[in-house]
């Protein structure tokens, strides 16, 4: 198959994403050119309530040649260390999960270096106090970038916090600008023969007929969903949460510090976000309508916000999560909602746009080859899925709360895969390493994101691991001690985050666009 047109039906992040990526991917020959249009309905308003992600974005907004100055511009951009889980393992702990991977040190990562101390009794810091650097930014409020730093480039792994309407805004212009041919309207009838899509027809009367149909309709899935008939696999008995409530609050004070990292703090009936951009904050909770109803969870948020100023009243949001079972059907590809979701906890919602967009272009059938590449691709993309779905669910499982109805549900009742069952099975005798996840394959959680989890709730090894009788802790008391020193030279040298987030901003008032 060669693609002459593509249309895209839905916009938000989803759409406007996949119209740049793949103008820039499939337009660069002249001799065969692709065209592009996005169809997106007046009626539907975008979600846009995402507004953390994880560091792949960075390389994706480089590849479609969006200048990072931009996202502060125009999307109230501010960076992102990690994640800090407050209340998780007892309701009144905290641990973090940063972006940076424990170095090796004299032979060992320092996450052995640390349990090797540890479980000796000779060290009483939490991990993320001694094994990593990026918690010592989040402490102190800092950027992760340098004032010197190139654009997408840092000393350390980072993120975006961001307004996520606002960055679709951003991609949309930047997709016209390049040739997108956007129409507005709305999808009243699909039509459909053996081949799969041949058209959509809108409500002007206007059909609108492509090569491919790529569905970016969010949880309505119009496409892949509602048209094609393809089986929705739900996690709704594993991942508990199903509804969120947003709002946006008021800083402080205008020149009020910016943190650098996401709070998650657990609740009774799921966990509460808090995102500082620029010039608000983004807060909501996430719950399980079968432990907690709709009012219960607005006074819970309001509780979490006392004090603060609502921007706008809290918006209801009724997640569907888990994934179609074929993301890519006959001539459909459905991306973000409309093809799965894994609920918000660890920023996977754009992360999964990108997934789907780069292994698209990987498997781009040619004409005698559709049928396997399609095939591969549906295989690999539920694996992937149902990872990352394991992963977040961890988060849940091993929790030691047992206070409420839903932290008893998600501990004592919840069935977790074979997969997820031999892994926490497996980590209790070691640490995790890259062979055990799957050394094969891509993923986006490593044996090192596994670890800080494990240690956060408290379930590493019990009685030591393998190599502890093999280092003398003087040699893990030597690498730590490096590690501070890193740790303390990191936030004397980095700014403030809103110092960064000011300087980038100013300089991008005339930022050239490529």
């Amino acid at each position: 198959m060669s693609y002459q047109s593509i249309a895209i039906v839905g916009g938000g992040t989803a759409g406007w994403l996949a119209a740049c990526y793949l103008q820039r991917a499939l337009n660069g020959n002249p001799a065969h050119p692709v065209r592009i249009t996005l169809i997106e309905s007046p009626d539907v308003a975008a979600i846009g309530v995402g507004e953390a992600t994880v560091p792949t974005l960075r390389m994706m907004l480089r590849t479609i040649g969006i200048p990072e100055a931009a996202l502060f511009a125009s999307a109230e951009a501010t960076l992102k260390n990690g994640i800090r889980f407050v209340g998780w393992h007892d309701g009144t702990d905290s641990f973090d999960h940063p972006f940076d991977m424990p170095i090796v040190a004299d032979g060992y990562s320092t996450m052995t270096h640390w349990l090797n101390l540890k479980q000796r009794g000779l060290t009483r810091q939490p991990f993320g106090e001694a094994g990593v650097v990026q918690p010592a930014l989040m402490d102190a409020l800092r950027s992760p970038k340098l004032m010197s730093s190139a654009p997408y480039e840092a000393p350390v792994p980072y993120a975006y916090h961001l307004d996520a309407v606002l960055l679709a805004r951003l991609l949309r212009d930047t997709a016209k600008e390049r040739g997108v041919v956007h129409v507005e309207g709305t999808v009243e009838q699909v039509d459909v023969d053996e081949t799969g899509i041949r058209a959509v027809c809108l409500a002007d009367g206007t059909r609108h007929a492509a090569d491919l149909f790529v569905d970016c309709t969010g949880f309505a899935s119009l496409l892949l969903g509602k048209t094609l008939d393809v089986p929705f696999h739900s996690y709704a008995d594993t991942l508990l949460c199903d509804r969120a409530l947003a709002c946006p609050v008021a800083h402080e004070a205008s020149d009020a510090p910016l943190r650098s990292h996401t709070v998650a703090t657990a609740q009774d009936a799921g966990w509460t976000w808090d995102i500082e951009l620029q010039t608000r904050k983004g807060t909501g909770y996430v719950y399980s309508s079968r432990h907690c109803s709709d009012d219960e969870a607005l006074a819970t948020l309001r509780r979490y916000n006392a004090g603060r100023t609502e921007l706008a009243e809290p918006r209801l949001l009724r997640m569907r999560v888990g994934r179609h079972t074929r993301m890519w059907e006959k001539n459909c590809l459905a991306l973000g909602l409309a093809g799965g979701f894994i609920e918000p906890l660890e920023s996977t919602g754009i992360y999964l746009i990108e997934y789907a967009l780069q292994m698209w272009l990987d498997y781009l059938p040619t004409p005698a080859g559709a049928a396997p590449m399609r095939d591969r691709y549906n295989m690999l993309m539920a694996e992937h899925y149902d990872e990352l779905h394991d992963f977040v669910l961890a988060h849940y499982v091993l929790s030691a709360r047992r206070d409420t109805a839903f932290w008893r549900a998600c501990t004592e009742e919840v069935k977790v895969s074979d997969r997820l069952a031999a892994l926490l099975a497996l980590w209790k005798h070691k640490l995790p390493g890259t062979a055990d996840i799957d050394a094969r394959r891509q993923v986006l959680f490593g044996p090192h994101n596994w670890f800080f989890i494990l240690a956060g709730q408290r379930c590493l090894p019990e009685h030591g691991i393998g190599q502890m009788p093999y280092i003398a802790p003087e040699r893990s008391q030597a690498a730590l001690a490096r590690i501070a020193e890193i740790r303390k030279a990191a936030v004397s040298q980095s700014p403030s985050m809103r110092e960064y987030a000011q300087k980038i901003r100013a300089a991008a008032a005339n930022a050239p666009r490529r």
